[in-house]
């Protein structure tokens, strides 16, 4: 499972969006610093079209893809920016990062930490992760220059690490450039936060006529290939409580659509290069998730390590095929099942039955 970190300034409704994505009613308070240990969650890939598989295979049991989110305690400390040193190793593990802005007006939650200015605090909190990545890539170019002194074939090593050093020094995030395989080989156990695909959530009030002109600033300021999107936080988690038919029907009324989080779960999901396929019938209809590239043997290991050991070959539908179909047994008796080999790279919304022997 895909491991996701929320984080920003305080008072900017991390927590809120938190739970509005899991469902869990992490505490909030109206005072800044209120999350002091991290919270650990998992949200569900929204996926309609499963569900409307799943009716049609009478599925006992669904699935939906998911990520796993950590909520983690505020960046700022108390008058001044900075990442809490002692969860800056959390989020390094971490694979992308979902990064909260304020844009909302409440009265009864200070803003004096944070402000209200979403495109001010993306300048601070793309400034800090840069920070953070400049120290530990400066104390990382002093010992591998050391190591190329004393082995020559650590000189591209070095070299590479002393290139990003400098990068990060001059305030320029890492993925603001363009880097050769062989350079991110040579960052790959620094683990840089500003390597890590961003989603920038920019936190809005609910009738917030302004968030288009602050959802672009951002964007022009973010590196090139991260997502920014704009909620209602607090709106959201009061959704999330409701069921699926009455939730359908509040976005509906504000012309939300399926809801501006289905929206951000999907740009985070994408962010990391990440793809769906699926295996359904009457038992289960089930979202499996795979990077990008994966082959049909890759595929099959993540539904079960003696499918990948075992594979002879998979046949495969997309899913609008199965579902016009009307369901994976009428595809196939109308001979519209392809037979794919062990190197076939799975596509987003393949539906895939593995054949296999061990």
């Amino acid at each position: 499972m895909a491991g996701i970190a929320i984080l920003g300034l305080p008072n900017v409704g991390k927590t809120t969006l938190f739970n509005a994505l899991t469902g869990i009613g992490a505490p909030t308070a109206s005072h800044p610093f209120s999350t002091v240990e991290p919270n650990l969650g998992v949200a569900k890939v929204p996926d309609p079209d499963l569900d409307r598989a799943a009716a049609i295979e009478k599925s006992r049991k669904i699935v939906h893809a998911s990520l796993e989110l950590l909520d983690l305690p505020t960046m700022a400390g108390s008058g001044h920016s900075g990442l809490a040193p002692r969860f800056v190793g959390r989020l390094r593990e971490e694979e992308a990062l979902v990064v909260v802005l304020r844009a909302f007006e409440d009265e009864t939650v200070p803003a004096d930490e944070s402000g209200i200015d979403p495109l001010e605090q993306a300048e601070t909190l793309l400034l800090e992760l840069t920070l953070a990545d400049a120290e530990v890539f400066a104390r990382r170019s002093e010992r591998a220059a050391k190591e190329a002194g004393a082995d020559a074939g650590m000189k591209r090593f070095a070299e590479a690490i002393a290139k990003a050093a400098a990068v990060l020094a001059g305030g320029t995030p890492l993925r603001a450039m363009s880097w050769t395989r062989e350079e991110m080989g040579a960052f790959r156990d620094l683990a840089p936060l500003t390597l890590k695909p961003a989603v920038w959530v920019i936190n809005a009030g609910e009738d917030d006529d302004t968030t288009a002109a602050a959802v672009a600033a951002v964007q022009d300021l973010v590196p090139q290939g991260d997502t920014v999107v704009a909620v209602s936080a607090r709106l959201e988690e009061e959704a999330a409580e409701l069921d699926p038919a009455d939730r359908a029907e509040l976005y509906e009324g504000l012309g939300l659509g399926e809801g501006a989080l289905t929206t951000m779960v999907r740009a985070t999901y994408d962010a990391i290069g990440l793809i769906s396929f699926y295996t359904l019938g009457p038992k289960e209809a089930h979202a499996w998730t795979v990077r990008r590239g994966a082959t049909a043997r890759e595929a099959a290991g993540k539904i079960h390590s003696d499918l990948e050991r075992g594979f002879i070959r998979a046949e495969i539908a997309t899913l609008d095929e199965v579902m016009e179909a009307g369901g994976w047994d009428a595809r196939k008796a109308a001979g519209g099942i392809r037979v794919e080999g062990k190197d076939y790279v799975i596509a987003e919304r393949d539906v895939i039955v593995v054949r296999f022997s061990v």
